[in-house]
């Protein structure tokens, strides 16, 4: 069973750090077509374990489970973090396997808001996704959902996956058209989509902790939200030993002039995390 260092309250990050100082080749974009988790389903379900926060209970697959490592879902990238004893080997592995606590506290808020945020018929991206809980989320209540995670050995074999578990199985044929799956850094995923695509809600977790990446994606939400849409970044006020954080985001995003950001939640013990509300700046 696969161990890891998760560096996000304190703990040394050297490893992280050097590798952020060295030039990184990202990894280009590009879209996934769900064909062979439709067919090998069955043999994954016995793999699965339930994501549950108050009311909601979201299936997804098991990443502490030995079939990621044989047949056609073996993660190279989940083999490196394990090398390196770290859940994130910079532009190799994002983190894509664990669930991140900052996931729950955003399902939480979106449970609490439900009559103020409309999923249905929404255009939704899920942007570095992991296994999907944010997507499937929205999926389940009757959005068009884009899955977009950074290793596109997370969205074939994590991904599609745990969006296939919970579709009834005679709907899976039709309801699975609802979703695209693009893996890829942001900067190049921003350049794949067609011009005219836009989001009507943006959700992401645990996906700042590395200022190099904000241009990527201050540029990607400015190109990509719909007029009145509207992004939720849930995130840890701090990435000790990485360097990103909700304050420095924060200054990235009003820098812009175009965007305004609004701190909607905040924890009340332990490490600090919040929940940054991102509108465009209607003139």
């Amino acid at each position: 069973m696969p161990t890891f260092r998760f560096n996000f309250f304190g703990h040394d990050d050297s490893q992280y750090q050097k590798e952020e100082n060295e030039e990184i080749k990202w990894y280009e974009s590009e879209e996934i077509i769900p064909n062979k988790q439709l067919k090998e389903l069955d043999n994954i379900v016995v793999h699965a374990k339930m994501f549950t926060c108050d009311e909601v209970e979201i299936g997804h697959v098991n990443n502490s489970d030995k079939i990621f490592m044989s047949g056609d879902c073996q993660l190279n990238a989940l083999e490196l973090a394990e090398k390196e004893h770290s859940d994130l080997v910079a532009g190799k592995y994002e983190g894509g396997l664990k669930v991140w606590e900052c996931t729950s506290d955003l399902i939480k808020y979106l449970v609490e808001h439900h009559g103020s945020i409309n999923f249905n018929q929404a255009q939704v991206l899920d942007l570095g996704c992991g296994v999907g809980i944010l997507g499937i989320y929205a999926l389940l209540n009757g959005s068009f959902v884009t899955f977009q995670d950074y290793n596109k050995e997370i969205i074939e074999c994590a991904t599609m996956p745990s969006v296939l578990l919970n579709i009834e199985e005679e709907l899976r044929a039709n309801e699975i058209k609802k979703c695209k799956f693009y893996s890829g850094d942001w900067k190049s995923f921003n350049e794949k989509l067609d011009d005219s695509k836009v989001y009507d809600i943006i959700v992401s977790s645990e996906t700042i902790y590395n200022e190099k990446n904000y241009d990527k994606l201050v540029s990607l939400f400015l190109k990509r939200l719909s007029k009145q849409g509207i992004i939720y970044i849930a995130a840890k006020t701090c990435y000790f030993g990485v360097g990103g954080g909700l304050r420095q985001f924060e200054a990235h995003v009003e820098k812009t002039g175009l965007l305004n950001s609004e701190v909607v939640w905040k924890s009340s013990g332990g490490v600090q995390r919040e929940i940054l509300k991102i509108k465009r700046i209607i003139t």
